[in-house]
């Protein structure tokens, strides 16, 4: 059994501890997707970290279209919507603008 001073928070159901073991860095997650992005981003090695769930096991991913981000690619026709026109570098210019003139004391 796990113990539960372990796991503060209620919502927060898996622990990462890592680092020096006098001063170890404690994590905690609220699913697998998150606990799988840090490790990811920070690229522990898998040796040295310590991972408790509070139930005892992994938490099951839960089956959704968290997929790749990127569209598929619809052949355009002519007149599509879904054209995109850049703006000019003329209207981004700040030339054309008035400034306030500073008063000379």
């Amino acid at each position: 059994m796990i113990d539960t001073s372990l796991f503060p928070y209620d919502t927060f159901p898996i622990r990462l501890e890592f680092g020096e073991k006098k001063n170890p860095t404690i994590c905690h997650f609220q699913c697998q997707e998150h606990l799988d992005k840090y490790l990811e981003r920070c690229r522990l090695d898998t040796k040295t970290i310590k991972i408790d769930y509070r139930d005892e096991q992994p938490i099951q991913r839960r089956k959704t279209n968290k997929g790749s981000v990127e569209q598929k690619s619809k052949p355009k026709g002519k007149g599509s919507s879904s054209s995109v026109q850049k703006r000019k570098s003329s209207v981004d210019s700040i030339g054309n603008t008035a400034r306030p003139t500073k008063r000379k004391k």
